[in-house]
């Protein structure tokens, strides 16, 4: 499984905050799928997306990297 790192404040462990795929798609899925749906369709999301895709515009959006846990 990958980790990806972004910058967002934690009180207890500072600027850096490190996710995996899985809590990614958790927190980012449901709000990501309505989107793209809105934009492009369901048919269309359904048809040619996967949770890769989600997790890629995660990355790009957040300016994540790929990280160790």
């Amino acid at each position: 499984m990958r980790y990806y790192s972004f910058n967002e404040f934690d009180g207890e462990k500072g600027w850096v905050t490190a996710l995996s795929e899985q809590e990614i798609l958790g927190t980012y899925w449901d709000y990501w799928y309505s989107a793209m749906c809105k934009k492009f369709g369901q048919e269309v999301v359904d048809r040619d997306y996967s949770k890769q895709d989600c997790i890629a515009d995660f990355v790009i959006v957040n300016w994540a990297w790929e990280s160790e846990p």
